[in-house]
């Protein structure tokens, strides 16, 4: 058994720090005061073994059980508790068993859910709880008692007892194996549902199928003859083709000789074209080169008349513009002395001007010195104006201030009195009598709760019709698929025989025979026979082809029918009659009445005896007579010296048996089909009911709908009466204290108003001498600033003057700086003038005009010689041009001559083309064909037509037409049908197995879970006396089933304590409660030890006798199971081995210290 030999926490409720606890004996105890978390330990254990209830974490959800802060720290995300076992003695499960330490630990973030591991291994929940499978320390195990949880074991519901057992017995893992055999076998037989469904949708395809597959041969074997005769079409084409292309071959060599002709004496022609083109070109380029050099000695020409014109244009212009410069020098001179004569004039004005600013400026500086003693005696008068009147203002503010001040405190009074006079109204208003209507309300909530209550009764009720309805409806389905299943079965099994049966009425060649004869083939011998059952073997292996004969009334026949076949006359009169009396005649096994047709078969059957069944042919070969034979019923034949062994025909074996079978499937089918039809009509009636059924609930989930409105109508208003009642409640309060705070308001207003206007005499008085003092003041400001202001006059007037003399000074050197400047100006224009009219007169020359007239005369003799060459290169290019136009229409001549023959050669071509491409187009179809061309060609003569092959084709092509709609896959798909129908059976066969072998092994899981508890049962009820009277010093206590079958059945628990009669456990007193459950507890362990268990408070409701013997008990059984304990009784305490204390020294955040007794017993006292 595996030891618990360390408990880790971190961040897991109170425990924020991490916390490693060693435990060392079998007995610890955990001691503290209330509230520092030793819960929380016993919580932590309960939570890594895979508890997701927050409920019993004492939480609202799994993320609560992470530390959540406190005064002094932060939240954090994250919380483990881990759990180390001692597992050298390898008794955990095989697959831990290896480790000589077992590490299960849980881990949960925020908002991200726990994850599970076993020795750091990310591991299911479900590992976790099958780790600890039937030791107690399960989901419902025992060895886990929480506080004031002791009593909750005993006083459990009887399935619950069960599971304790069922824990203490160790058949969870029975349970689970048994519920997930459960699973494994509802799939398996789901599983095996479908298949079966899928069987007979196969079978009714397979029914289908054969009957395609019937047609699917015969049109296979018109195609491939169609296939052979269309090839042949092809080979006759390709015959004619061949015939054809040679033909077009020939004409295309002819045509190709005559073109050759015509275009050699059309190059010739060309050639000598060519020639004259080339002379052509040369004359072009001769008179293009005499042109340009026409053009060229013309623009010499040009050029020259054109200087001579420009040259006298500038003679002209450059007269007169030396007139006009002559005229402008003499304007230049006259302006220049004019602006000399003025400069003078400005310079003695200048000086005068200079001498009177000296003066003005003198003046201005002399007053500037004089205001400055003036200036600061009024500055300082000023300022102390300025002093006097901040006094008084700041004194008349104050009062202004606080006049204010009484009026605000005077306009609160009244405030404050007219709301204790709204409140004292508002008091008397407020309605409390909301009671009585609140217990009306209330009464027409319960009823309309009722109404939706009994709507859902009527709705549960509808389901459960509806359910049965629908068990019904599918039941009736399963029924109608079966029936349809055997009517698909039966139709095609019909049309399967009557098709084979009408296949042994001959070819068509042979209809058309018997037509052309006035014959019925339909009236046939076997149709007309009705024999004895055992005999129908031996009757066909007697008549053999004769049981086909076609019964007719004839006289003679013409011609031979085209293939075999059995006539019998019906005009026959004369009968045959057994001629052996010592043997049984063959026409004994045949009922028929029409003796027409009796003489018939007594003529072929006269000769033929049957051999009782049973008996030897040997018994009676002896007694045949010449031409006679035997037959017996397996349809064997013996004469005296032969024997013929019957065998299947493969038209006419069983003919008569299938007959028989048809008759019977058509007699059949209509009671089925009516059987169908009543199913059918159950069905839609079935149907019908359950959409009533669903109408109505329909219609009662529109009631519930309504009801609950009207419901939550009815709950809003009591909340809203409940509301205001509190409302009205609230405001009372709200009011009477507001009273009270307004009163208290009052007097204080009275006293600030008495205080408020002793100050505002006092700054009255304060104000009547600060005015006296800015009276005084401001009559000396007055005269200093008179003074002031009279010498700031004078020195603004000064000021004026000095800048009027230094801005007129200004203007008369701006004045002279202008005139000098136009001075400058004309001096440098008639610089500009002169030159202009020394260039003036340079211009005006004669000489090169003399040189460009005698130039120009000699470019004009060059001209005209070079005219007359190009005259001549023109004449001689008009020439070429008509020698050249001549050669090109005798060439377009030879050429149009040339079109026609090549216009044939190209039509001869397109025509060898296309015979090519018909002729290969027949090839190619021969060879889609896949047929032997040899062959082909054999099969054909050479007076074969292509029409009367297609015709031939075309009669095959209605006879495939006259199939109608032929599913070529059919006999594929008849053949992957039956595989696949023969793998399926082989799987229902495997499942079928396989739920018989889950079913024996739930019967067995039974069987061993039963035989277990039953065990347990006793040797637990054994020990839970035995531990009652131990800790009650005697009484009676067990364990009784409430059935007869214990896998299924509850278990209480009665208890009788010393001195007093069988009572129930819910009249036991608490302590009695905890002692009876401490005993059945330990009752389970003694037969199944847990690991360890936990124990917190477990002795609280018990006195100091009895918790002295539940401290021996837990000693004694301490010896296989560890124990893990929270109290605060001090005889608990010394029992333990080991004392692990819990203190909160910082609020909120749990720790772990050593204790000692001694520290224990103080702990005790305090508390």
């Amino acid at each position: 058994m595996v030891r618990l030999i360390q408990l880790k926490l971190a961040g897991f409720k109170s425990f924020v720090d991490p916390t490693t606890i060693q435990l060392q004996g079998q007995r610890v105890g955990i001691v503290g005061p209330n509230g520092c978390g030793k819960s929380n330990i016993m919580e932590s254990v309960k939570w890594v073994l895979g508890e997701s209830s927050a409920k019993e974490m004492r939480s609202e959800n799994m993320d609560s059980v992470i530390f959540n802060g406190s005064e002094n720290r932060k939240p954090i995300s994250r919380a483990s508790v881990e759990l180390i076992f001692d597992n050298s003695l390898g008794k955990a499960p095989t697959e831990w068993a290896q480790y000589a330490e077992i590490s299960v630990k849980r881990v949960i973030e925020r908002e991200k859910g726990s994850t599970y591991y076993i020795n750091n291994l990310a591991v299911r929940r479900k590992d976790i709880a099958d780790l600890f499978l039937g030791t107690g320390l399960g989901g419902r195990g025992y060895a886990i008692i929480g506080q004031n949880t002791i009593s909750q074991i005993i006083e459990a519901k009887p399935e619950e007892l069960r599971n304790y057992l069922e824990e203490a017995a160790g058949v969870s893992k029975y349970k689970e194996r048994r519920r997930e055999t459960e699973f494994r076998l509802r799939d398996t037989r789901e599983n095996l549902s479908r298949i079966q469904d899928v069987v007979n949708e196969i079978i009714q395809q397979i029914a289908k199928l054969e009957s395609q597959a019937v047609i699917a041969t015969k049109y296979n074997e018109l195609t491939e003859k169609h296939k052979f005769h269309q090839a042949q079409v092809w080979v006759l084409k390709k015959r004619d083709a061949s015939i054809v292309w040679k033909k077009h071959q020939s004409q295309v060599e002819k045509l190709v000789n005559e073109l050759e002709q015509q275009t050699a004496a059309l190059r010739k022609i060309e050639a000598e074209v060519e020639n004259l083109r080339q002379a052509h070109i040369n004359a072009s380029d001769e008179i293009n080169k005499n042109q340009a050099s026409f053009y060229e000695i013309n623009s010499e020409v040009s050029n020259i008349e054109n200087n001579i014109r420009n040259q006298n244009e500038l003679l002209e212009r450059s007269k007169k513009e030396l007139v006009e410069i002559e005229a402008n020098l003499a304007k230049n001179s006259e302006d220049q002395l004019k602006f000399t004569k003025e400069i003078e004039e400005a310079v003695i004005e200048k000086d005068v001007l200079s001498e009177l600013f000296k003066a003005k400026e003198e003046s201005f500086n002399t007053l500037k010195s004089s205001i400055q003693s003036v200036e600061a005696q009024y500055l300082l008068s000023s300022e102390q104006f300025n002093q006097t009147v901040n006094q008084f203002q700041s004194t008349q503010e104050k009062i202004n201030l606080e006049k204010a001040t009484i009026d605000f405190i005077h306009k609160t009074e009244e405030e404050t009195n007219a709301r204790i006079s709204f409140l004292n109204n508002e008091i008397i208003n407020i309605d409390l009598s909301g009671k009585s209507q609140l217990e009306h309300k209330e009464t027409d909530l319960n009823d309309k709760r009722s109404d939706a209550e009994k709507i859902e009764e009527k709705i549960s009720e509808n389901k459960s019709l509806s359910s049965d309805l629908e068990e019904e409806i599918d039941t009736l389905r399963q029924h109608q698929i079966e029936i349809q299943k055997e009517l698909s079965q039966i139709e095609g099994e019909i049309k399967t025989l009557a098709q084979i049966q009408d296949d042994t009425q001959g070819n068509e060649s042979l209809k058309s025979w018997t037509s052309q004869h006035n014959i019925n083939t339909s009236n046939r011998l076997w149709e007309k026979l009705k024999i004895k059952t055992d005999w129908v073997t031996a009757i066909e292996s007697a008549l053999g082809g004769k049981l086909n004969a076609i019964l007719a009334q004839y006289e003679s026949i013409a011609h031979r029918p085209p293939a075999s076949m059995v006539l019998a006359n019906l005009n026959a009169t004369h009968a045959y009659k057994p001629k052996n009396n010592k043997l049984n005649s063959a026409l004994d096994a045949i009922e028929i009445s029409d003796p027409l047709l009796m003489n018939l078969l007594s003529e072929w059957l006269s000769d033929c005896y049957l051999i009782p069944k049973g008996e030897s042919y040997k018994n009676f070969i002896g007694n045949l007579e010449q031409g006679e034979f035997l037959v017996n019923q397996q349809g064997d034949i013996f004469t005296k010296n032969s024997v013929s062994f019957y065998g299947k025909d493969a038209s006419l074996n069983g003919i008569l048996i299938r007959q028989e079978r048809l008759k019977a499937l058509q007699v059949k089918f209509p009671s089925i089909e009516n059987n169908y039809k009543d199913v059918l009509n159950k069905l839609n009636e079935a149907e019908i009911q359950l959409s009533d059924y669903e109408e109505q609930a329909d219609s009662f989930s529109e009631e519930l709908k309504d009801a609950l409105n009207e419901l939550h109508q009815k709950e809003i208003e009591v909340e809203k009466i409940q509301q205001s009642i509190a409302y009205a409640n609230e405001k009372h309060s709200n009011i009477t204290r507001e009273q009270n705070e307004l009163q208290a308001k009052l007097t204080q207003i009275e006293i600030d108003k008495t205080s408020k206007s002793s100050l505002i005499q006092n700054l009255e008085g304060d104000l009547l001498r600060f005015l006296e003092k800015r009276t005084a003041a401001e009559e000396i400001k007055k005269n200093h600033e008179f003074e002031y202001e009279s010498a700031r006059k004078q020195v603004n007037e000064a000021e004026i003057q000095l800048q009027e003399s230094h801005f007129n000074l200004k203007i008369i050197d701006n004045k002279i700086g202008e005139l000098n400047n136009r001075v400058t100006l004309l001096s440098e224009d008639n610089n500009s003038l002169n030159n202009k009219k020394n260039l003036a007169k340079a211009s005006i020359n004669t000489e090169q005009i003399d040189t460009l007239q005698a130039s120009l005369r000699e470019k004009l003799t060059v001209k005209d010689g070079r005219e007359k060459v190009l005259i001549a290169s023109r004449d001689n290019l008009a020439q070429k041009e008509t020698d050249l136009r001549e050669s090109e229409q005798k060439r377009l001549q030879t050429e149009q001559a040339v079109h026609p023959i090549r216009d044939k050669l190209e039509q001869s071509r397109l025509n060898e083309q296309e015979s090519k491409l018909l002729f290969e187009q027949f090839q190619n179809e021969i060879n889609e064909s896949q047929l032997d061309e040899v062959i082909l060609s054999e099969s054909i003569t050479d007076k074969t037509t292509v029409k009367e092959v297609q015709e031939f084709c075309n009669k095959l092509q209605e006879e495939i037409n006259l199939l109608g709609p032929v599913n070529l896959a059919a006999i594929h798909e008849l053949t992957s049908e039956k595989e696949r129908k023969g793998y399926l059976d082989s799987q229902v066969e495997d499942l079928t197995s396989a739920s018989n072998t889950l079913e024996d092994a739930i019967k067995r899981i039974d069987k061993e879970t039963r035989d277990r508890l039953i065990a347990t049962f006793n040797e637990v009820n054994k020990n839970f006396t035995e531990f009652f009277k131990v800790l009650f010093n005697g009484g009676q206590a067990k364990l009784e089933l409430l059935g007869e079958e214990i896998l299924d059945t509850g278990i209480q628990v009665t208890a009788q304590p010393p001195g007093k009669k069988n009572t129930t456990i819910s009249q036991l007193s608490g302590g009695e409660k905890a002692l009876t459950a401490t005993a059945l507890v330990f009752a389970l362990f003694k037969l199944n030890p847990a690991p360890f268990c936990l124990m917190d408070e477990v002795d609280a409701p018990l006195d100091d006798s009895n918790t002295l013997r539940f401290a021996n008990m837990v000693t004694e059984m301490s010896k296989n199971t560890q124990f893990l304990y929270v109290s605060h009784n001090k005889i608990a305490m010394e029992m333990a081995q080991q004392l692990i204390g819990v203190t909160m020294q910082e609020s909120g955040v749990s720790r772990i210290v050593e204790v000692s007794l001694e520290e224990v017993e103080k702990m005790e006292l305090a508390n």
